[in-house]
């Protein structure tokens, strides 16, 4: 009997140990998943670091020593859940704890490797809300609603459960700041930086909105930190008693379009009341901006499913409306149908130095760039009601990716051609059903019912790249190439294939979600997912 419990035990160490990481041929931060923090709900402090536990965006890092946040700890780096309830890093192992709604986790490297175990594991009911994390000399201590689980501090191993603990000198990860009267206490002594104002148990943001506070935190270096309901994240020092915002990181819960303007990556998000507004993220610095849709001049809150910049010009694509911004005098404006623009989905925008052009679930339209007012094509009744997936402005052709086909309409001498009639094409199925296309060095791959085709401007001539039924029949969202390397975003995640040898790597990762935008940016690919902004460091993979 004992032999089976240990072969039991042993076997459940070697599955956590297989799926603690989204692959193990990955290290813990080739995937990083950006999005928005949501509730912070626990603060704990570390060796480097101080750990924040989010509703929504994992473990959140916030480094003591240049005071900015690192990449996060998420379902990417092996998490189960991106809701925490409770981090706890204990002093004594070097050991970080997290708590999930079903699951409790530790990691002996802090970043992945991750071992789970579920609530009834450890002599909890799985309906049981994790309050705190905490530890003592000898054992970890896990508070839930109405018991005290006592675990070793090195395994996770059930040592018994408890009305309250039978041991004193415990250090607790921060708890409610409501239940929390010395934090209280030393709260009310602080100023706010940056138009803040505390009121009460609550503080009134820039914008005069009331935000609870949820948590906080004094770490053995007298920093102070503090947590809101909202997301907000406050530091400051108890010998000083100033407390400075500092972002989080991205705001957005979920991406649905990208757009890299030199070191600038625009962000839009389908969910934009949750996402809050458009956001940019220096892929150098790490630095965030968001344009927040509540606190900006003349910018309504919209879903934004295309961007695009051409010179100083950026226009955010949303449904019957678009955004505009002045990149260099740094203001907004809000456009719909009074200018033209179609009252469907606009799906993608793109800009010469004449028009905008925009692709809808209701057609084709374009806005003069002048004017900013519509000025007709002269092919909108071709498109009435047909939607229009994907826009490519190739030298003078706009290539025109449909539910109906593929055509190309050349700007400066106006005229509307079947792509399938212009070259040689050397296979059979039709181009149907176009949602994208791409140019890369000469060649232009378009991703239909087909498959993904190629049309070689120089040799003019039509490949089947590979068919559909090689991707497993999957609608392409996105696509980029990349020298040899194609990438395709799906609802079911990231597949890149090499164009040589069509060798084909599925990533398929749970953490990811429906791919809706790619940007390549060397080795790094940064994807547009419904789950959040991914950075993945793709040449790791080769």
């Amino acid at each position: 009997m004992v032999f089976y419990f240990w072969a039991i035990r042993i076997l459940f160490f070697l599955i956590t140990i297989l799926f603690s990481q989204p692959d193990s041929r990955f290290q813990a931060f080739d995937w990083v998943l950006y999005k928005g923090p949501g509730k912070i709900n626990s603060i704990t402090d570390g060796y480097t670091y101080a750990y924040i536990g989010t509703e929504k965006g994992g473990i959140k890092r916030f480094n003591l020593f240049s005071l900015d946040f690192d990449d996060p700890i998420t379902t990417a780096q092996g998490l189960m859940d991106n809701n925490i309830l409770a981090v706890h890093f204990n002093k004594n192992t070097g050991i970080i704890w997290a708590a999930s709604p079903s699951h409790i986790q530790y990691s002996y490297s802090r970043e992945g490797d991750w071992f789970a175990m579920k609530l009834e594991e450890i002599g909890l009911s799985k309906f049981d809300k994790i309050k705190q994390i905490g530890s003592s000399k000898n054992y970890l201590w896990i508070k839930a609603q109405s018991s005290y689980a006592k675990l070793s501090q090195s395994s996770g191993t059930l040592v018994g459960i408890y009305p309250i603990p039978d041991e004193q000198n415990i250090e607790w990860s921060s708890g409610n700041y409501f239940e929390d009267q010395l934090m209280k206490t030393i709260i009310n002594k602080f100023t706010f930086m940056d138009n803040w104002i505390m009121n009460d148990n609550q503080l009134i943001d820039p914008l005069g909105r009331y935000v609870n506070i949820t948590t906080g935190w004094i770490d053995g270096h007298q920093n102070v930190f503090l947590g809101t309901a909202d997301g907000s994240f406050f530091h400051g020092s108890n010998s000083i008693e100033i407390f400075y915002p500092i972002k989080t990181g991205l705001e957005n819960i979920d991406v649905s379009s990208l757009f890299l303007d030199k070191d600038k990556l625009w962000i839009g998000s389908s969910d934009h009341e949750s996402s809050k507004g458009i956001s940019w993220f220096n892929i150098s610095t790490g630095e965030v901006r968001l344009f927040e849709f509540d606190g900006t001049i003349n910018m309504s809150s919209i879903p934004i499913y295309g961007i695009d910049i051409f010179q100083s010009e950026l226009w955010a694509s949303g449904e019957g409306m678009a955004l505009f911004q002045n990149t260099d005098k740094n203001y907004w404006r809000t456009y719909g149908d009074e200018i033209g623009l179609p009252n469907g989905k606009i799906w993608d925008v793109v800009s010469d130095s004449s028009f905008i052009w925009f692709a809808s679930s209701k057609g084709i339209s374009r806005i003069d760039r002048k004017t900013q007012r519509k000025s007709n094509v002269g092919i909108e009744s071709i498109y009435d009601r047909i939607p229009v997936y994907d826009l490519d402005l190739i030298e003078d052709n706009l290539w025109i990716g449909s539910r109906s086909g593929l055509h190309i309409f050349n700007v400066r001498h106006p005229q509307l051609k079947n792509a399938e009639k212009i070259g040689q094409k050397f296979f059979p199925e039709p181009l149907t059903y176009i949602t994208a296309i791409n140019n890369y060095d000469g060649v232009i791959y378009v991703a239909g019912s087909m498959g993904v085709a190629k049309f070689d401007k120089f040799e003019r001539k039509w490949d089947l790249v590979f068919p559909a039924a090689f991707y497993h029949d999957e609608i392409i969202y996105s696509m980029k190439i990349q020298k040899n390397q194609i990438f395709l975003g799906t609802k079911k995640g990231l597949l890149r294939i090499n164009l040589k040898t069509g060798f084909v790597r599925e990533y398929f990762f749970s953490f990811i979600g429906h791919v809706n935008d790619i940007v390549l940016d060397n080795n790094i690919a940064w994807l547009g997912t419904s789950n959040g902004l991914i950075k993945f460091k793709w040449k790791r993979d080769l």
